[in-house]
């Protein structure tokens, strides 16, 4: 049986007392977990110490719920403890956590030497997609790690911002890029502490639902500004059983968080709205985001509409999708000809634009469209990510009608993968004129591929990462990465 050993390492500016209680405190292994695998604690003693059993369960692939139960077999704080695997998808899995004081702050080490089930299968599956698998997922966690530990500027004349949606892919990138500057941030969220994640200790979570009225405004006491970046579970694909819609998330709950801003005194508010979006727009999508702009504008507050474009970065689930098909599989499969014209806008653009608006009185009662400084096909698009991750595969298109007519049953499903209004989603091009942006608030936009370089190459992101065989007495792989 080969016996397969993952290293990763992270250096953190922070005193090893810090460090140390926070990844000896067992929840939040939910936080630096990725949220698509939906951890789920199973077990409540959470009091770390020699023996102490964690079970749990998640949905590392398609979804198919996996469970895993561990036991810390010892701990020496502040400088280490090991955890195994008592039941779960391995035939052995252990783990060696190791703190060490440096200057500047602290180093962690992981060290975790596991094996597969199955014989030969499961050594063919790791090859094919485990060793994948895990370089993901640490590498997630590293960038949550560096996000956590964060330290923001200094700023003597704070906002108090609050960030409806801030616990998502842009929302989050926005909630980030506040606290960065030194920012007072409030996330609103409707799993309220759960939904924390990688941001901060420091940023103030709230729970609010804005499908109801109630709570909203008590949500909004005390802040100066109100940035709405909503989006339900699972977009695009629509789940009106669940109230998951454009209809009732877009432009209802934002309706409802500009009345409670304008109750709470908020005075500034910004919306994230998307490029197309039109009182008489084809796509229903799109006539929700006007419906929500319509609310932004009557609200009587300072006000700053941003319509981005297809906005990419490290946990975007759009672009990111078809790098996880070259890893899976031997072609790229597209849902039409990838003709259609994108001008990708790197999270981090839109998330600048979002903090700057708040502060440049030139953004007051202005829209904003904002997509990257290149106009490429989506066939383009996602050749560069390819090339930019070092992958190989052939683009395949694929006829959309029949894709659309392929998909319609899985609407029966509460929560289905695919609906032919989300294909329709995928196609639409996204190209924006940015030159009246870039008259009234100058900025650097970032290229392609060099957004892409900080998260895709495997030499990318915070820490290092390394896998060794046994079977083979060198290093099979050494990427840059993460650490658990």
């Amino acid at each position: 049986m080969t016996k397969h050993t993952l290293s990763a390492s992270q250096f953190i500016a922070r005193p090893i007392e810090e460090v140390f209680a926070f990844f000896a405190e067992p929840r939040n292994l939910a936080r630096i977990t990725p949220s698509t695998m939906s951890f789920e604690f199973l077990s409540d003693d959470f009091e770390m110490r020699e023996g102490l059993e964690i079970e749990y369960r998640l949905k590392p692939l398609l979804g198919v719920p996996v469970g895993w139960r561990t036991r810390i077999t010892s701990y020496e704080p502040p400088l280490s403890f090991t955890d195994i695997q008592l039941a779960g998808p391995y035939k052995r899995w252990d783990h060696q956590h190791t703190f060490e004081s440096v200057p500047g702050g602290t180093l962690v080490r992981d060290k975790v030497e596991y094996e597969m089930p199955l014989g030969p299968l499961g050594n063919f599956g790791h090859a094919w997609l485990v060793r994948t698998e895990l370089t993901k997922i640490f590498r997630h966690r590293a960038r949550v790690i560096e996000h956590i530990f964060e330290k923001p500027r200094v700023n003597d004349a704070p906002l108090t911002v609050a960030v409806a949606g801030g616990t998502g892919f842009v929302g989050g990138g926005i909630a980030q890029e506040l606290f960065r500057r030194g920012e007072k941030v409030v996330v609103l969220s409707h799993r309220g502490e759960e939904g924390r994640g990688s941001l901060p200790d420091a940023v103030e979570l709230r729970t609010a639902d804005v499908t109801k009225r109630d709570g909203l405004e008590q949500a909004l006491s005390g802040v100066d500004a109100l940035v709405i970046s909503l989006a339900f579970p699972n977009l695009p694909v629509e789940a009106p059983r669940r109230g998951r819609t454009f209809a009732q998330v877009d432009a209802g709950g934002a309706e409802r968080l500009v009345d409670a801003a304008r109750a709470a005194g908020v005075r500034h508010i910004v919306y994230m709205s998307g490029a197309g979006a039109a009182k008489d727009a084809e796509r229903h999508w799109f006539r929700a985001k006007w419906r929500a702009e319509e609310a932004v504008r009557a609200s009587g507050r300072d006000w700053t509409i941003i319509r981005p474009t297809w906005i990419y970065g490290p946990d975007d689930v759009s672009l990111n999708r078809f790098i996880g098909f070259a890893e899976r599989l031997p072609v790229v499969p597209m849902t039409n000809l990838g003709h259609q014209l994108l001008a990708p806008v790197f999270v981090d653009d839109v998330a600048s634009l979002v903090a700057d608006s708040l502060r440049d009185a030139k953004a007051v009662n202005e829209v904003f469209e904002i997509g990257g400084p290149e106009t490429l096909r989506m066939r383009d698009v996602i050749a560069h990510a390819l090339r930019v991750a070092g992958l190989k595969r052939p683009i395949v298109p694929g006829p959309s009608l029949l894709i659309k007519l392929g998909v319609a049953p899985l609407t029966l499903l509460p929560n289905p993968p695919l609906s032919p209004d989300a294909i329709d989603f995928i196609n639409q091009p996204a190209a924006v004129d940015i030159a009246p942006l870039l008259e009234r608030m100058p900025r650097q936009l970032t290229r392609l591929d060099d957004g892409l370089s900080t998260y895709l190459p495997r030499n990318s992101g915070p820490g290092e990462l390394r896998f060794e065989s046994e079977a083979h007495k060198s290093p099979v792989d050494a990427v840059h990465g993460a650490n658990v």
